[in-house]
Parts: structure tokens; C-alpha cells; sequence
């Protein structure tokens, strides 16, 4: 099994876990504004918790977007510097595929759409459909929360994410489940193993933001 730390920080949440050994170890703490002074300190305490050195990993797994821009911009800079600095390559995966992954895992759902605020009254929304817990399908995009559209979903459909909170009165319409999660490192790092097995690795120069611009300049995530 590989080595890997996982960091998401594209919300108030300060998400780390990581893989060592057959282990697992987790941090996740509400942190608002505080992810520059705190996230280094937490990777040094989750590693010494796990006993671990940053050389004895594999990879570095990185919560790249759509978010906070800050926060994912710092999570990416760390990650390459630490990547650079140890010889590890890097993963790189979508924010909201880690709120669905939590959906898909913990409740068996299959079709969910993640939510999350991209202020100035715009959504940032990733629609995800699984086959068990396999995803088949996704497709990533902003849009101004006037324009979301209710009629595009089933009655079945799970929404998660705190840009929830904006339309719920609206998704309440067609479902009860709703969920204003943030996203989970440990999620995080589900998605990276199996990212690892596959060789979907990038070099560390290559580890970039995911940010939102319009459906045709979403930079997905590989």
C-alpha cells in the first residue's frame, strides 16, 4: 500500500490525512483564516503521529478546487515544495468529487451533485454519477445561483456542499437529501489511492489549482 498525504483546504476546513504503513491517520479542524499559520504545524504533528517521515512517502494528494482560492493555492504551493524537496510525485483531484466521494461511500448514493458557494451569487457544481462505488460520469461547471435548475435533476438526486445552504428552500422542492458537508480529507486520500494504483501521478510542477471559470474553461482535474 502506498504512503500518501492528503490536503484539503479549499474551505474553512483544515482536512489532512494520511496513509502510512497500512494506517491510517486523520486531522480535521474549522479553521476559518487560519490555514497559512496552522497547516504546516498540523502536517509536522500528523506525521510524528504516525511516526513518519515526509522522505518514507509515496506521493502528496492535494484538494485542488474549486474553493477558497487562497487556501487552495497554499495547499498547492506546500504540496510542490514538499514534493520537490522529498523526490514525491503528486495527485491532484477535484474538491467537489471529494463531497461526492463522502456521499457515495457513507450513504450509497449514486447520483449527487456537489454544491459549493463561489460567491458573488455563483454556484460551483460538479454532478457525479457512480455505479456502486465506481464513478461513471462527471461533468464540473459555475453558474450565478439564479440559473440553477431544478428540472435537470431526478428526485433521487443527493445534494452536498455549503453552497447548499443558498438554494435550499429550492432543492428541499424535489429532495430531503441535503447535506452542507465540507469536504473530508479522508475522502481525499480514498480518491488518491485509487488514483496511486492507476499512475495518475504529476510531477510537482505540474500539481496545479482547479478554478472555475465558465463550463468551458473548467480545467478538470486527471
Amino acid at each position: 500500500m502506498a504512503n500518501i498525504l492528503a490536503i484539503e483546504t479549499s474551505s474553512d476546513a483544515c482536512s489532512l490525512s494520511l496513509s502510512f504503513n497500512d494506517d491510517d491517520f486523520h486531522f480535521h479542524k474549522i479553521l476559518p483564516k487560519q490555514h497559512t499559520e496552522r497547516l504546516l504545524i498540523e502536517i509536522k504533528a500528523l506525521l510524528e503521529l504516525a511516526n513518519a517521515q515526509l522522505q518514507d512517502l509515496n506521493a502528496i494528494a492535494v484538494g485542488c478546487g474549486p474553493g477558497s482560492f487562497t487556501g487552495i493555492r497554499l495547499a498547492c504551493s506546500i504540496a510542490q515544495g514538499l514534493a520537490f524537496s522529498n523526490d514525491l510525485k503528486t495527485i491532484q483531484v477535484s474538491s467537489l468529487e471529494v463531497l461526492a466521494r463522502n456521499i457515495n461511500t457513507q450513504l450509497g448514493a449514486d447520483r449527487i451533485v456537489s454544491i459549493v458557494d463561489a460567491r458573488m451569487q455563483q454556484l460551483y457544481v460538479g454532478e457525479f454519477l457512480y455505479s456502486k462505488d465506481a464513478l461513471v460520469t462527471s461533468d464540473t461547471f459555475v453558474i450565478p445561483v439564479e440559473e440553477f435548475k431544478l428540472s435537470a435533476y431526478e428526485e433521487n438526486t443527493f445534494f452536498v456542499g455549503d453552497g447548499c445552504d443558498l438554494i435550499e428552500k429550492r432543492l428541499k422542492e424535489i429532495s430531503k437529501n441535503i447535506f452542507l458537508n465540507l469536504p473530508l480529507a479522508s475522502d481525499l486520500l480514498s480518491i488518491a489511492k485509487d488514483k496511486y494504483i492507476n499512475n495518475e501521478l504529476l510531477e510537482p510542477a505540474e500539481l496545479l489549482p482547479i478554478y472555475l471559470f465558465g463550463e468551458d474553461q473548467w480545467k478538470k482535474a486527471k
